[in-house]
């Protein structure tokens, strides 16, 4: 199934590059490589003869929202494009999955760079991540060996040999290859709107709008930020916008007092992107992220949360795992884990949203069979 995609406002950063949508001021940029001989030749169109050719195609470009601009950091200078295509081919994939095909094209004078595998490993990123495809495809003619080799770099896996009819007239001999979006169906499904946990002192219950005020509390505790990698809240007003967008993933529970109905904390089962973590990718589960506030810690809350927490999603939901990571640093996060009985699993490292690299390492529950 043909997935939908508009790149209007997408935008991609990697170290080198800055994807995003094409812009009439890119036309020289665009004419200047889009007029080389064997550029087009590549993807199946001959070099442009004109300033007024590559105006009409960059135009098609922004009309169709759906090819993104290549801009070196470095210099703002357009040196390519990739394209989210599609691709009316039988497919060895289930009817309901989504997905497109990357197509990409590269100026000749940044060739043999990793420019054009480092953009394609993003956009593969972005159409997983957020906008939750199941598959991408990606061909090359026979004779490309550039492009095999790109496409070889972003672990695509070779499906078929096909006929691709090109713009100008030719059938070029293609091979075709498949990335399929695993770890999207490792995430166990869950909506939190439809749950509702007890424990002795606690009630877990779906996260709400009347809880601004308390969650403001958390997101603006430093402790708090610290151990969790983000920066503390600057106003309400953005609290709210954090609060309102917690709620619409609807995998965030509110942690109650049962004696006072009274919020303490959050609790919430995350989807990940698991394609780094060494696990069965035939299993289903998600992985715990949650935060306290600092008047309750030492108490044993958290512990009994999340064993009440895993208790569920094992018996009640059906999950296969669940997993927990923490920063090395956060000894307190490293007590709860360990109470509840979770395994370590890998250690892994991540830039957080405060700039700072933080290790952590992930532990694992499974589901006794």
């Amino acid at each position: 199934m043909i997935a939908p995609v508009d790149v209007t406002n997408i935008r991609i950063e990697t170290d080198r590059l800055i994807l995003r949508p094409w812009q009439e001021s890119d036309l020289a940029d665009f004419n200047e490589y889009a007029k080389v001989d064997g550029v087009g030749q590549m993807c199946g169109w001959t070099p442009h003869k004109s300033m007024e050719e590559s105006r009409t195609i960059l135009e098609m470009f922004i009309g169709e929202k759906k090819t993104l601009a290549l801009e070196l950091k470095e210099t703002g200078k357009v040196i390519g494009s990739i394209g989210l295509e599609e691709r009316e081919e039988t497919l060895d994939v289930p009817e309901n999955y989504r997905g497109r095909e990357i197509g990409y094209v590269l100026s000749k004078d940044y060739w043999g760079r990793g420019l054009m595998p480092e953009a394609v490993k993003a956009v593969i990123n972005y159409c997983f991540r957020r906008l939750d495809y199941d598959y991408l495809t990606c061909g090359h003619f026979l004779w490309n060996d550039q492009s095999r080799r790109v496409v070889e770099k972003c672990g695509f896996q070779y499906i078929k040999d096909i006929i691709h009819q090109t713009r100008f007239g030719t059938q070029e001999p293609t091979k075709l290859y498949i990335l399929e979006n695993v770890c999207k169906h490792i995430t166990a499904p869950f909506d939190v709107t439809a749950h509702r946990i007890e424990t002795e002192r606690l009630v877990l219950r779906p996260l709400q709008e009347d809880d601004l005020q308390e969650y403001h509390k958390i997101v603006t505790t430093p402790e708090i930020a610290d151990m969790s990698g983000w920066l503390c809240s600057p106003s309400l007003e953005e609290t709210r916008k954090r609060l309102q967008k917690d709620i619409s993933r609807k995998e965030t529970f509110a942690v109650t007092l049962k004696e006072n109905g009274a919020m303490v904390g959050t609790f919430s089962l995350q989807a990940r992107f698991w394609e780094d973590y060494p696990i069965d990718h035939t299993l289903h589960g998600r992985e715990f992220g949650y935060d306290l506030m600092k008047p309750y810690w030492g108490r044993g809350l958290m512990p009994e949360a999340v064993k009440a927490v895993t208790a569920y999603c094992f018996e009640t939901l059906g999950f296969d795992f669940v997993t927990c990571g923490y920063f090395l640093r956060n000894a307190r996060s490293a007590r709860v884990v360990e109470k509840c009985g979770f395994a370590y699993l890998f250690e892994s490292s991540c830039k957080m949203e405060t700039g700072v690299t933080e290790r952590i390492p992930t532990y694992i529950l499974y589901r006794s069979r």
